[in-house]
Order: structure tokens, then C-alpha cells, then sequence
């Protein structure tokens, strides 16, 4: 199948949305609200994409879409599905989206907006060298974790975990407490199998850092558990 292109409005933000995860917004800034009224009306629906910024936040170059000059944002980014939206008397709005394609940003593209909007192509969830043992491997090591964070702080980090592969390694990728750029590596990752290898080793890390920051009493075959392999 021939890549799909598209041009689409840029949301940058100081945090990576995953596939999958929700992302609330309270919208305020003119330029985004602008944003809102443009897509509300498009044939795909109200839809835009979420880059990562990589220094800086957003609120400190305000003009940068109207100048034409090019924020510091990471390449790979997520489209963000607008499921509700309720808008106040102000203007500002409330709303809730949620991360659905992944794409690369190919070029970021001049309109005269306030906001910014790039020319992207849309990216495949490959499972890759995917096996049946990468999965077992990532959901015992979140087993694991979980359970001693909830020894520790009285929860886990959330319900059952999905059946599906790729939907799996981004909902762990979203329960780890992650620096943006280890999520930015694993949302950029090429294929399932790919990210379920780096998953599996930022699991053995978080787990030993709970073992030597809590004293909590960790098999060393946990921290082992599928190590040629990953």
C-alpha cells in the first residue's frame, strides 16, 4: 500500500500522546480556538495532530506559527480524535480527545494561521519480528511492578491490560512513569516487537528502582526473566 499524506493542524505540547491514551484540554488561546472552529466542520472529523515539543513549551513562543518561524518538535507525532467538547461562555472550551494514528511529520507548512499545520504521512502499527513469548514476557513484568506499587501506595496503575499486542505495549508505555523522551522512543519504535523489547527492559529498570529506593525484595529472576531474547 502506497503511504497515506495528509496536512493537518499541529498541537505542541510539553508531553507525548500514545495511541490509545486520552488527552484532555482546556483550550483558551485564540489561536486554538480558531484551531476548533476550523476542523469542526472537516469530512474526517475533528481531528489534529499532537507533536512533542523537544525544549521550551509552546506558551513561550506565542507568535511562532504567525512569524513562519519553526518551534523545536519532535518528528513523529499522534493524531488526536475530538470525542467531546464543551465550550464556555468565554469561548474557551473543555474538551477530550484521544490519540488514534501515529504520523511523521514530513514538512511544516506555512498558512497564514496562527497555529501551525504540517504536511505528515501516516504511519503502520507492524507487529515485526512479534512473538507469542515478547507479549507473556511484558505482561508478567507488569504483573510484577504492579504489584509491588500497590504494596507500596495502596493502587496499581490501572485495569486489565488489552489483548491486543500494540494497544498492549502503549498502555504499559502509558502506565510507566516515563520521561517524555523514553515515551517519544517507544511512540517512534518501528514495530510492536520492537517496542515490547524496549518496554520489557524500562520494566526490569523501574522494578529494581523500586527494590533499592523502597527495600522492596525483588527475584533476581524477574530482573532476568527473557533477557537473550530482549
Amino acid at each position: 500500500m502506497a503511504p497515506e499524506h495528509a496536512l493537518i493542524p499541529l498541537f505542541p505540547l510539553s508531553h507525548v500522546l500514545l495511541p490509545g491514551m486520552p488527552l484532555p484540554l482546556h483550550i483558551f488561546e485564540q489561536r486554538y480556538r480558531q484551531l476548533l472552529d476550523d476542523i469542526a466542520e472537516t469530512p474526517d472529523g475533528p481531528v489534529f495532530g499532537v507533536v512533542a515539543l523537544r525544549t521550551g513549551t509552546e506558551a513561550e513562543n506565542p507568535g511562532v506559527a504567525a512569524r513562519g518561524d519553526a518551534p523545536d518538535v519532535e518528528r513523529v507525532g499522534t493524531l488526536a480524535e475530538i470525542l467531546e467538547i464543551e465550550r464556555e461562555p468565554d469561548g474557551a472550551a473543555d474538551l477530550l480527545a484521544v490519540g488514534t494514528r501515529r504520523f511523521t511529520v514530513e514538512a511544516l507548512v506555512p498558512t497564514g494561521k496562527p497555529y501551525l499545520r504540517a504536511e505528515v504521512t501516516f504511519l503502520d502499527e507492524s507487529d515485526g519480528g512479534l512473538t507469542r513469548a515478547q507479549e507473556v514476557r511484558a505482561r508478567e513484568l507488569m504483573d510484577v511492578y504492579d504489584s509491588y506499587l500497590l504494596r507500596l501506595a495502596g493502587r496499581g496503575t490501572g485495569s486489565e491490560l488489552p489483548n491486543d499486542a500494540s494497544m498492549l505495549a502503549y498502555q504499559i508505555a502509558a502506565r510507566l512513569p516515563l520521561p517524555p523522551a523514553e515515551k517519544q522512543a517507544l511512540l517512534g519504535d518501528l514495530s510492536t516487537s520492537e517496542r515490547l523489547t524496549r518496554l520489557a527492559r524500562l520494566l526490569r529498570r523501574e522494578i529494581a528502582l523500586l527494590q533499592g529506593t523502597r527495600s522492596i525484595a525483588v527475584s533476581p529472576a524477574v530482573l532476568r526473566m527473557g533477557a537473550g531474547s530482549n
